[in-house]
């Protein structure tokens, strides 16, 4: 009773050097692992839903088919998701135009509701978190795209700086530059609404 049950507990990285081994199970198990959050994150970058399915599906797609040239000595985490960044990125030149991002929160999905109380508390404290989510989400969306996606990999996704440079292609520095000015940014943005709260 060896194969699936062992393959819960083993890591990313087990799991490609496993699939690099012609082991299908593995890769069934890499889709499990990171389908939700390679969705959210490309739904963050598109602000289409159906896009974010469209690319996060090509996105294992290219990981199987790229099986061979992961390196299996680099966090699989930060591989998926430049892969993931990239196609989004393709698809955004394929659009030609600037993403809009705009975040709803329908209770009935689960898959969007990344900082909304889980329970159905619909208490006047519970709606006050749920506004100011949504008001976050609409301020992150507002965001000029290097700094979302810098954001996005830090916040919602736990990326260490370093490995959201990797992620990006670009300096230490220049990521810690990002996400201080998303941060600025949001404050900013949502300095009215924080004003109100306290008056």
């Amino acid at each position: 009773m060896k194969g699936p049950t062992q393959l819960k507990h083993r890591s990313d990285e087990e799991l490609m050097r496993a699939c690099q081994r012609g082991d299908g199970n593995a890769m069934n198990q890499i889709f499990q692992n990171n389908k939700l959050r390679i969705f959210n994150f490309c739904y963050s970058l598109l602000g289409n839903r159906a896009e974010a399915e469209d690319i996060a599906g090509d996105v294992f797609v290219s990981v199987l088919k790229n099986k061979d040239m992961y390196d299996p000595n680099r966090t699989f985490s930060t591989w998926i998701f430049t892969i993931a960044r990239n196609m989004c990125f393709n698809r955004m030149r394929v659009r030609k135009h600037s993403v809009s991002m705009w975040f709803t929160v329908k209770g009935e999905d689960k898959e969007e509701a990344w900082d909304i109380p889980a329970d159905q508390d619909d208490s006047s404290e519970a709606l006050l978190k749920k506004e100011r989510a949504q008001r976050v989400r609409r301020a992150i969306a507002r965001l000029p795209f290097e700094q979302k996606e810098a954001l996005e990999l830090r916040q919602y996704q736990g990326f260490s700086y370093a490995q959201i440079s990797d992620i990006l292609g670009c300096s230490l520095d220049k990521v810690k530059i990002l996400i201080y000015r998303a941060k600025e940014n949001l404050r900013k943005d949502l300095s009215a609404f924080i004003e109100g709260e306290q008056a």
